[in-house]
Order: structure tokens, then sequence, then C-alpha cells
């Protein structure tokens, strides 16, 4: 099943959004120090590509356990679900950055693939101004050129039937159209719309639509966070 999740106005504290993680959660912890983050308020969301590449992937489990800590699937997320359920490419998965993951017992590999598959596709957080922000890995679900976000979480959540919702789900976690295009088109029915998948050199815009994975899981890369309300970024590089 592929779901949407909503979340109230933080009325107490700050909300960021923080681009691909990609197993390097003390990088992470290094940029939630810089930014003096509350636990006690404030929140913290992830637009996917919590694992591979970086050296500490399997702490997904300790991060998706914190209240304040949420997150969208990505497509590597979605791999390893393939994986263990025995539908994917494990090769294929190795080459991207899997390998960790075929070193763990049995039963930690079951544990990962429960935690994972309860990942929505689409997370939405209300702002208190009646603004809606939006965060899905890639790019937005939409399966017609002039469809807007309703149409797109109807068609991940399967109200537009089956074959709507296979094309959805892999423009949420694949799709770099928008991107390669240089589309500047906003889409309708959203305030803004944060995405990963597409590694930028600093985070960038294309109408609606901001691109914040800054690849840091390569060596000149960084891990970037924006703070939702006030749009201001946060970069912590590799190299630090």
């Amino acid at each position: 099943m592929y779901r949407t999740k909503s979340f109230p106005p933080n009325k107490a504290g700050r909300d960021f959004v923080v681009g691909d993680i990609h197993g390097h959660f003390k990088l992470l912890t290094k940029a939630l120090d810089k930014l003096d983050f509350n636990t006690e308020v404030d929140r913290i969301f992830s637009v996917g590509d919590l694992i591979d590449r970086g050296p500490d992937s399997i702490e997904v489990l300790n991060w998706l356990e914190k209240p304040w800590f949420h997150a969208v699937r990505g497509n590597h997320e979605h791999m390893l679900i393939e994986c263990i359920s025995g539908h994917g490419d494990i090769s294929r998965h190795i080459r991207n950055g899997g390998a960790w993951l075929y070193e763990l017992q049995p039963v930690a590999q079951r544990e990962l693939l429960k935690v994972l598959q309860e990942l929505p596709l689409i997370i939405e957080i209300n702002l208190s101004n009646d603004q809606v922000i939006g965060i899905v890995h890639a790019e937005a679900p939409a399966t017609k050129s002039n469809d807007g976000w309703p149409e797109a979480k109807d068609a991940i959540t399967g109200r537009l039937g089956k074959p709507n919702q296979q094309q959805a789900l892999k423009t949420a976690l694949y799709a770099r159209e928008k991107i390669e295009r240089e589309d500047h088109t906003s889409i309708g029915g959203i305030t803004r719309l944060y995405v990963g998948h597409s590694t930028v050199p600093s985070v960038m815009r294309l109408g609606n639509v901001v691109y914040i994975d800054t690849g840091c899981s390569f060596s000149d890369g960084a891990l970037s966070l924006v703070e939702i309300k006030t749009e201001t970024i946060t970069s912590i590089g590799m190299s630090r």
C-alpha cells in the first residue's frame, strides 16, 4: 500500500527538510547541533534515500524511532524493500551502495523491511497561514502534464487505478524530467514541494519545486537542510 501522511502546523518550534542522507547520520547530527535543534519542539522531514553509500545506514532504525524525525520513501528504500521481499535486483542494489544490507543477519534485514515499508510516498506539512508544503523523493507523481498536487496524491494512493498508481510510483521515486528540462512551471495546489534524488551543487528551485540533494554521498558534496518557514539554508560539507 502506498500512502501519504499529513502533519499539522508546528506552532511551538521550527520545521526543517533535509536532503538525501545516504547513511551519513553523523553529518546530520553535526548539522542539527549547528542549528541548535530542539527535540522538544522542532521537527525534521527527509526527502528519502536515508540509506546506502554512507557508513551508518543501519542507524536508520534509530532515527525513524525519533518522534521528531519523519521521512518519505526514496528509491534506495524501495530497492531494499524489493530485494528483501524477493522481487528486486540484488546485484543492482549492491552496485548502488547496498552491500551493507547483505552483511546483516536475516532478522535485521526483516526489521529494516518492516520499518521502511511504513514510510509514506508523500508528506504534507500544513502551515499556520493555510499554506501547504509537500515532500516527495524525486518528482510530484502526476500522471498527466497538467495535473496538480491533488491529482498526484490521488494517483499515488491508487484512486486513479492501478496503472496510474504504478506510473506515479515510478515518478515519485525515480523521475528527473523536470530538472533535466529546466522546467520552471509551478505545480498547482501546493505552496512548495521539496525533493531530492537529483544531485545539485547547491539548493535550487524550479517554479515551486525545491531541489535539496546536494550530494552528501560524494567527497565534494554536502548535506543541506532548509528551514521551511524562513527558507534559510544550512549546508555541512563532507570535508568537515
